[in-house]
């Protein structure tokens, strides 16, 4: 009878151990941002008229963790976004910046914090305001 027991014990090890460690770690711990880059004004070259809020392609976004150095940077596509991801959370400061021909650059910034699993959309609207 022990020796019954303890073989049908060890069938039943060895058909559960392929689940325990095939399906234990499958939770995505990423976070995931999206940064969308849009213009204070822009003018609409097919009417003339001001057009706020549109998307802003080509602009050079830069994220910075932990006391200010570089952590992440790319540049806005023709929707006007950046997505990336962080493999921890973290409080990010995003900045975004579009030079002018005629000189000088549009620029703007805020603060997000990235949570484990979740995407954060953060919106940074350009202007002409002098930063420090």
């Amino acid at each position: 009878m022990k020796k019954k027991n303890l073989l049908l014990s060890v069938a039943l090890f060895f058909s559960i151990l392929p689940l325990a460690l095939f399906s234990g770690c499958d939770k995505d711990t990423n976070c995931y941002l999206d940064v969308e880059v849009v213009g204070e004004a822009t003018v609409n070259p097919n009417s003339g008229t001001v057009v706020s809020g549109a998307p802003v392609e080509g602009a050079v976004v830069e994220i910075y963790q932990d006391g200010g150095s570089v952590y992440n940077s790319g540049i806005t596509g023709g929707d006007g976004v950046y997505s990336t991801y962080f493999t921890a959370p973290a409080i990010v400061k995003i900045k975004a910046a579009y030079p002018l021909p005629t000189g000088g650059q549009l620029r703007g910034e805020t603060s997000v914090r990235l949570r484990e699993g979740e995407t954060l959309s953060a919106r940074i609207t350009l202007s002409s305001q002098v930063y420090f």
